[in-house]
């Protein structure tokens, strides 16, 4: 698995394609595809749109390098403009749906148990109960959670993500949380404490 980027090594990369480096802006997005794809997949099942939105996303962003502002977090702004990207299509392509900041769009959270390193089979079981229970949520709390734990995000980053105040993504995360906590089976808890140890 490749090892991400630091924010610092972002921030160079970001710099240098503002000042008409292309091949920052290459190496930006070979960094931050898998994520992107990742990302992109939870709010739209159809590959192809998906690595299209990406490509689209990236062509914008050359066509704007010489007036694009400086961003606080490379990798929260490139998931935040492709998630934009992706339902204004969808809302777009679909006359009449419309796809906005409310809990009216589809999100799906996966876990890629890597089953080779996971050997027991409770663990699998409980891996796949607390994915069953992330799915049961409202969107946004799925997309909390995700960007919580799957793309480790900071609250602030979240909040850029996903175009809500600091507190409402504390209030959200809180309110996601007890929903799981409620619906846990008593004893198959250690994922689930293990999440809410993270926050």
């Amino acid at each position: 698995m490749r090892k991400r980027l630091s924010a610092t090594e972002a921030e160079q990369l970001w710099q240098d394609y503002r000042a008409g480096d292309i091949y920052a802006l290459a190496n930006l997005m070979q960094q931050h595809y898998a994520d992107l794809f990742h990302w992109g997949m939870r709010l739209c099942a159809d590959r192809d749109f998906v690595k299209d939105s990406i490509q689209e996303v990236f062509l914008s962003l050359w066509r704007m390098q010489a007036t694009i502002a400086p961003v606080a977090n490379v990798r929260a702004y490139l998931l935040m403009v492709l998630k934009s990207r992706i339902l204004r299509e969808i809302a777009r392509t679909n006359a009449g749906y419309t796809v906005g900041l409310t809990d009216d769009y589809v999100f799906s959270v996966e876990f890629s148990a890597d089953t080779h390193l996971i050997d027991e089979e409770n663990e699998i079981y409980q891996l796949r109960t607390i994915e069953k229970l992330i799915n049961q949520l409202p969107a946004r709390q799925k997309e909390l959670i995700y960007l919580r734990f799957y793309q480790n995000l900071s609250f602030e980053q979240i909040a850029e993500v996903m175009q809500l105040g600091r507190q409402s993504v504390y209030n959200l995360l809180q309110k996601s949380l007890n929903s799981l906590r409620r619906n846990w089976s008593i004893g198959s808890g250690g994922l689930l404490i293990m999440l809410t140890s993270l926050c």
